[in-house]
């Protein structure tokens, strides 16, 4: 029994540790890979500047101006429902059957 159990203790050794090296290659694959902040400082400049360019020829489906006051008008509507609903329950009862509860 003790011969079994040792085997089996093995193997369980053996698998985390493969799967140990396995994670560590991985998320050392993952460092490698990423980006640098002046990297990432540079391309969120040109993102700001492609968009900026965007607004200027308005070359979209719907213009930006119309998109922004939709979706203003989107939450205008939104926190009208919001109030009106709130306005409709005024009465909240708690009606016990009786039962208690626990032992």
């Amino acid at each position: 029994m003790e011969k079994i159990l040792e085997n089996i203790w093995g193997i369980f050794v053996g698998l985390g540790w493969w799967m140990l090296n396995r994670m560590t290659t991985k998320i050392d694959g993952l460092e490698k890979d990423k980006a640098d902040a002046s990297a990432v400082g540079r391309n969120s400049s040109l993102i700001h500047e492609t968009d900026r360019r965007i607004d200027e020829i308005q070359h979209t489906t719907v213009p930006r101006q119309e998109y922004k006051t939709d979706i203003a008008s989107l939450h205008i509507r939104i926190n009208e429902l919001e109030k009106s609903k709130e306005d409709k329950v005024q009465d909240i009862r708690l009606v016990d059957n009786g039962k208690k509860k626990g032992k």
